[in-house]
């Protein structure tokens, strides 16, 4: 390109595109053009293929029409139009040829396609194609879209999949979502994009139209529906909660309805089902992330259908917990709650890993009765789910699920505090300490919090050695020795922060990065409140075990790098070459 006047630009010598021999010019940072002799008319397109970004170049003309030569996508070449239905059309540009100079106009640049590309990101989730969705959520995002929108967009098609396909297991789907916004939040570039595409992945599948929920016929007050409502879930009834829900809603009680969700979900019944509380949690999260009026299908139907989910029947240890919880609940009912911050904590997690459930759930009653913060309880138990997962054996099935789930769940009482109260809170409290009785069958070795943890530090020469070495080691599935070499980092007194960013990019390239979110959010959020206990680094130690042991190696780099580069406007051999 050699000058320009207005709004026109000249971009080649005539000599320079002889009939039959198309050519590339660059025009800025990212951004291709075509030119075509046909006829010894000259004409100019986008290079890129709007379809996966196949040089237009390497295509054939014939009859006016140009032919993408990897999928085989037909343009008209003046027009731009598609002739195929689940592409875009190509944009064309207006061209004169000044005496032996070819001068295009490249016009307003301005991205105006937001509503062709949320359909194209509609129709990949319906198709449960990775990459229409990466494509789709990268150019939204280049151009311009906020990330709240995009997502907005995904929990559209969240809300009707699950409604129409699924049941309580639908909250796995919200899990992923929601985390990944939030874990996605703390990166930028492929690492946001790759986040964002797993949220939305686990979002994808079909969607059907399902029947209209209206509200129940008046007089209905809210104390009625809330009666309903915990009656209702205790008998296992979701389809009639769904219902309520919608009622309260639309007669102006939204602000009841989670913390209603949470006193349902923390009831003894419940106990052995740790998803139920844990899902709850999300899908409040998912209300304050994108209000009622996005979100309000989901969590009528998902909301019902976690509550009122009905359990098995109990076998003998499960049925004394729930007996022995009943019994407990009235003195922690009417306890003076968060008065101090004082108590045993080696005492309180002896009992709880002591696979003794009488003692463990009196152990919980009596700090209760005390007067411990809640706060101090659940980074307790945080610590102790984290601890737990630093220390379980690797050389069987190590339980990463189940230890997952015991600090997922563990940290989602900040939420059932916030938003359903001490009460709440302190109910969640059994349920995580069944979780530790349940998973005895792991036989980790019992440890207090405050005994210290080992002090030899990484022989490494600074930090960005000590990153790369356990990294590496991650990379090459060696479990057995990465919790020690995390510990070392830390002990040496390099950024905590830093490595988990880094852990946390490495998990999101892996195939197993949709499984890993809720531990990796839960790990970002939690080290801030654990922030001076003796046991604060077993939260990156036991993280690091988990991403290495489950690791597959199968990255998903080339989706969205490549989704990447098409939104920059450069073509697909550019991506692999560059």
């Amino acid at each position: 390109m050699e000058h320009q006047t207005q709004n026109w630009v000249k971009v080649a010598e005539l000599s320079e595109v002889p009939e039959g021999q198309p050519k590339a010019i660059q025009m800025g940072k990212g951004r291709s053009i075509a030119l075509f002799n046909v006829d010894g008319r000259i004409y100019a397109t986008d290079n890129q293929c709007p379809h996966m970004g196949y040089p237009l170049t390497r295509g054939t003309v014939r009859n006016g029409i140009l032919t993408c030569d990897w999928h085989r996508r037909s343009f008209d070449l003046e027009g731009g139009g598609c002739f195929h239905v689940e592409c875009d059309d190509l944009r064309t540009f207006p061209v004169e040829v000044r005496g032996s100079e070819i001068w295009i106009e490249p016009g307003d640049l301005t991205y105006r396609r937001a509503e062709e590309h949320k359909q194209l990101l509609r129709e990949g989730l319906l198709s449960e194609d990775r990459w229409t969705m990466s494509k789709a959520i990268s150019l939204l995002l280049k151009g311009g879209v906020p990330e709240e929108e995009v997502m907005g967009t995904i929990l559209a098609h969240v809300s009707r999949h699950i409604a129409s396909s699924h049941g309580a297991e639908g909250g796995s789907d919200v899990s992923r979502l929601i985390n990944g916004l939030k874990v996605g939040r703390r990166y930028s570039g492929a690492d946001r994009l790759i986040a964002v595409t797993t949220a939305a992945c686990s979002a994808s599948g079909p969607a059907s139209e399902r029947l209209e929920v209206v509200p129940l016929p008046e007089p209905v007050a809210w104390e009625k529906i809330s009666r309903w409502v915990r009656n209702f879930s205790y008998e296992g009834q979701s389809g009639r909660i769904e219902r309520c829900l919608f009622t309260a809603y639309h007669k102006g009680d939204a602000d009841k309805l989670c913390p209603l969700l949470f006193e349902c979900a923390v009831e003894p019944h419940f106990i052995d089902l740790p998803h139920i509380p844990l899902y709850v949690s999300y899908l409040s999260e998912v209300i304050d992330a994108f209000g009622w009026e996005s979100a309000s299908e989901l969590f009528f139907y998902l909301g019902a259908q976690l509550v009122g989910h009905r359990p098995d029947e109990p076998e003998r240890y499960r049925r004394d917990a729930i007996g022995l919880m009943r019994q407990m609940l009235p003195t922690v009912e009417n306890a003076a709650l968060e008065q101090t911050l004082e108590f045993d904590e080696d005492a309180f997690v002896a009992a709880l890993t002591s696979v003794n459930i009488q003692r463990a759930f009196e152990a919980v009653q009596s700090v209760l009765v005390d007067g411990v913060k809640l706060e101090r309880l659940i980074t307790t138990v945080v610590l102790l789910a984290a601890d737990r997962m630093a220390s379980t054996p690797v050389n069987v099935d190590a339980g990463w699920e189940n230890l997952t789930t015991e600090l997922n769940l563990a940290a989602s009482l900040r939420s059932a505090q916030q938003i359903g109260g001490n009460k709440v809170a302190a109910k969640g409290l059994f349920h995580i300490v069944w979780q530790i009785f349940a998973n005895r069958w792991i036989n980790i070795p019992s440890r207090a919090l405050s005994q210290p943890l080992s002090q030899e530090k990484l022989d490494v020469p600074n930090q960005a050695e000590g990153i790369k070495h356990i990294i590496g080691t991650i990379q090459t599935l060696n479990v057995q020795e990465v919790g020690v070499q995390v510990l070392g980092y830390l002990n040496a007194g390099y950024c905590a922060e830093r490595l988990l960013e880094e852990i946390g990019h490495t998990v999101l390239w892996d195939d197993t990065g949709s499984q890993i979110l809720p531990t990796l959010r839960t790990v970002f959020e939690e080290w801030k409140h654990a922030e001076g206990h003796p046991a604060q680094y077993q939260l990156l130690v036991g993280l690091a075990r988990y991403v290495t042991d489950i690791r597959t190696n199968k990255e998903n780099r080339s989706a969205a790098t490549t989704a990447m580069r098409f939104a920059e406007g450069r073509t697909t051999i550019e991506v692999f070459e560059g």
